[in-house]
């Protein structure tokens, strides 16, 4: 029973689906994908630009050591680009 409450206080808690990302989020969103076996969400490449750089890589780290990401390798200047704002275009 108090599982269940905990279970639903940490579901409730959850940030809304168009808020910034966050890097936890993501790994755990890309974990569910995995366990699921779904594929990433289409724009995953908006939403890793909008983590800091910090959290970005550890997220591509992640994706890559799982097998869901195996596209080409990012330059170094996408990965160190400053974190975008939402609903901003390149």
């Amino acid at each position: 029973m108090i599982a269940v409450l905990i279970l639903s206080a940490a579901l409730a808690a959850e940030p809304a689906g168009d808020a910034a990302p966050t890097r936890d989020g993501m790994i755990r969103d890309a974990t569910e994908r995995l366990l699921y076996g779904e594929p990433l969400p289409a724009d995953l490449e908006d939403r890793l630009m909008r983590l800091a750089p910090p959290d970005r890589i550890e997220v591509l780290i992640f994706l890559r050591r799982s097998g869901m990401l195996a596209g080409p390798a990012w330059t170094t200047e996408r990965l160190l680009a400053p974190a975008r704002i939402q609903g901003a275009q390149e």
